[in-house]
């Protein structure tokens, strides 16, 4: 299973989306991920087709919101950022 993995200083839960950038007929995935023990949080990019995507993750901590974006690619069994 291939993730996109990010590291934070305390425990979250984020709601990330997963937006396609390319391609036609590929879908935007969300999800809620709480972190692990060890302030992991991975998100699964199995399902995700061929081509560019960007990756959006919203979280609150300490009475604050907080947003993040990547875009990443991927291609036949092989993630590149």
């Amino acid at each position: 299973m291939k993730f996109l993995r990010f590291n934070f200083c305390h425990p979250v839960k984020v709601n990330a989306h997963l937006i396609p950038l390319t391609g036609t007929g590929t879908k935007c995935r969300h999800m809620a991920v709480a972190s692990d023990e060890s302030n992991l949080v991975e998100i699964p990019i199995d399902q995700c087709d061929d081509g560019n995507w960007r990756i959006e993750l919203e979280w609150e901590y300490g009475n604050e919101s907080f947003h993040h974006k990547k875009e990443f690619e991927v291609k036949r069994n092989n993630l590149l950022y």
